[in-house]
């Protein structure tokens, strides 16, 4: 009844709301006068998503796409990504753009996106961009502490251009500084048991992790595809990556993989193969801390998925398996999944339905759960994960031209989910019989559990006119743990509104409203389940293009100022604002 209740609650949310626009729009046209070809500004795409605010930055604005996808690597909860709706540029077409701007919390930005190359056998770009912050924030208990962040990315793309084929070249480098700042309660003074030393006293000002951390990461992929839309020959996909990691405390992370898919025809079947391994080879520090333990891990994640297609009028039906193999880490793993796939077009070009079944396997590899948590433990070794059962179905389709709407219901269960809780001491041995106090760190460990997660989402999305439109989109998560008392650190609710509106000409304002559901932390002092309350952030931005050249911008974040824990002891920023000018050349 839980889970119904909060169900109910979702689906009212996003039925009350103006219908929207979806993905894919028919729209009747009528000829009312004779045509104008005009070439619309053309939007700079960052070939690496880049958050432009830290995490330590308050705007718990989350996005996802509700659309069905397999994923070989990713969160332990599958994240979908919504449209942004963005207000229309001015026509002209520019080959770059740079912007920059300051803000609170001594916040300073900047980004640059240049083209070098365009034509029609190649295309090169460059994508630069750094974002400094620093300020206090209040700890709960009331205390001030300094919270900088200093994130640099770079990322260079290249595409070659033949009649079948497509060669592209993906470079990425990014780079993060940031401070432990969170609250914890342990005494410089005082000798403290625990992790990893239970028989061992160590003095509470060895137990503090430095205070500053840096991560650092170049990546590098190489792919080779070519385009078939029908079954005169064979289309195919692959990609070889290589990357590597390190962090201040002196853990360094390689790996390599490749990766592909092909399809072949047989009459009116397909088949479809998608496979590959990745390597990932991880070196520590030889020193050995009272902090830290530290382990080497080295692992190989296989994968295949074979399946068979089968395409209908109006119809598309795919069957076949998932198959994991783990080689090395901390233990040898292998793991099998049926793999399912339909769709159904009930209305054509109104309503279509889709079902399924698959089995995601997650690899835990150090920088993932590095950049997951950024203050978790600098020696964790985290399982990998697996949902051996994931059923998903849904409707997507129109309204009419202007709305749109996708709703979807997922059910999985998992094997070695992890969960992130503060590392803990006590200030009594383990072999005394009096019952000692325990305390609080501010890095965290990870624990893991079985279980299963039903997860409710949906999205609406309505653009009467060009010159307004407005996204509605929410989802549900509801876990069902086998031994731990909560989902620690998940949300249940995510809900958010945001729409732009043209005020005047060539002025535009964009209002969101997110809303992020209250969630659970162990409190490791007592054993106790902690509530970390959820939060209503509420946004406004301008953007006003003096001329095709100029765009001046400002945005507010939080307006409400309401205090956010992203994890338990780490209060975000509050009243956030930030405002810059643009230049296209």
């Amino acid at each position: 009844m839980k889970h119904i209740n909060k169900i109910s609650l979702l689906a009212i949310s996003v039925l009350g709301t103006l219908s929207v626009n979806g993905q894919e729009l028919n729209k009747d046209v009528k000829v009312v006068r004779e045509y104008n070809p005009i070439i619309s500004d053309a939007y700079k795409i960052n070939e690496l998503p880049v958050n432009e605010v830290d995490e330590a930055s308050f705007d718990p604005n989350f996005s996802y796409n509700i659309l069905s996808k397999a994923m070989s690597a990713g969160l332990a909860v599958e994240p979908i990504s919504a449209a942004r709706l963005t207000p229309e540029r001015k026509t002209v077409l520019d080959k770059s753009y740079v912007k920059g701007g300051l803000g609170n919390y001594v916040t300073l930005f900047g980004e640059l996106n240049y083209n070098l190359l365009r034509s029609e056998e190649f295309a090169v770009g460059l994508n630069l961009g750094h974002i400094s912050s620093g300020g206090d924030v209040k700890l709960e208990d009331d205390s001030k502490v300094d919270a900088p962040f200093h994130d640099t990315w770079a990322s260079v793309y290249f595409r070659r251009f033949w009649k079948d084929y497509t060669l592209s070249i993906d470079a990425d480098f990014l780079h993060n500084i940031y401070h432990y700042y969170g609250y914890q309660n342990l005494d410089e003074t005082i000798d403290y048991y625990g992790y990893p030393y239970s028989m061992t006293p160590v003095l509470g000002e060895d137990l503090m992790v430095d205070e500053r951390q840096r991560l650092s990461s170049f990546d590098l992929t190489v792919g080779l595809n070519n385009k078939v839309l029908d079954d005169s020959a064979t289309p195919f996909d692959a990609n070889f990556t290589f990357g590597t990691f390190s962090n201040v405390t002196g853990v360094k992370e390689n790996h390599f993989g490749l990766n592909g898919k092909v399809r072949g025809f047989i009459n009116d079947m397909f088949i479809d193969v998608i496979g590959g391994f990745d390597y990932y080879g991880t070196s520590v520090p030889d020193s050995i801390s009272p902090l830290y333990q530290f382990l080497d891990r080295n692992m190989t994640v296989v994968n295949l998925s074979p399946a068979l297609g089968f395409q209908f009028e109006g119809a598309n039906v795919k069957v076949g398996l998932d198959i994991f193999a783990q080689l090395g880490g901390q233990d040898d793993d292998f793991n099998v999944a049926p793999h399912l796939e339909a769709d159904l077009e009930i209305a054509e070009g109104i309503v279509t339905a889709f079902a399924g079944i698959k089995g995601d396997y997650y690899v835990n590899n150090y920088e993932r759960v590095q950049r997951e948590n950024r203050f978790v433990s600098a020696d964790q070794n985290v399982k990998n994960s697996f949902h051996g059962i994931h059923l998903f179905g849904g409707l997507r389709g129109n309204f009419s031209s202007q709305t749109s709407f996708t709703a979807r219901l997922d059910y999985s269960t998992f094997d070695n989910e992890h969960f992130f809780v503060n590392r803990s001491y006590s200030d009594t041995s383990p072999l005394s019989s009096a019952s000692g106090q325990m305390y609080q760190s501010n890095i965290f460990d990870v624990v893991y559990d079985d279980g299963n997660l039903l997860s409710v989402s949906g999205e609406l999305k309505y653009e009467p006119s060009s010159g307004f439109n407005l996204l509605l989109k929410g989802k549900y998560n509801g876990w069902n743990m086998d031994n731990l008392k909560q989902a620690w650190h998940k949300p249940e609710m995510e809900l958010g509104v945001s729409a732009n509106y043209e005020l005047m000409e060539d002025l535009w304002v964009n209002l969101g409203l997110y809303s992020i559901g209250r969630k659970y932390a162990l409190d490791v002092t007592n054993g106790s389940e902690k509530e970390l309350k959820g939060v209503v952030d509420l946004n406004l931005g301008v953007n006003y293009y003096m001329s095709s050249k100029w765009t001046l911008f400002a945005n507010v974040n939080n307006l409400l100022i309401a205090k956010y824990y992203q994890y338990n002891g780490y209060p975000l920023q509050g009243l956030n604002m930030r405002a810059g000018v643009g230049y296209s050349f």
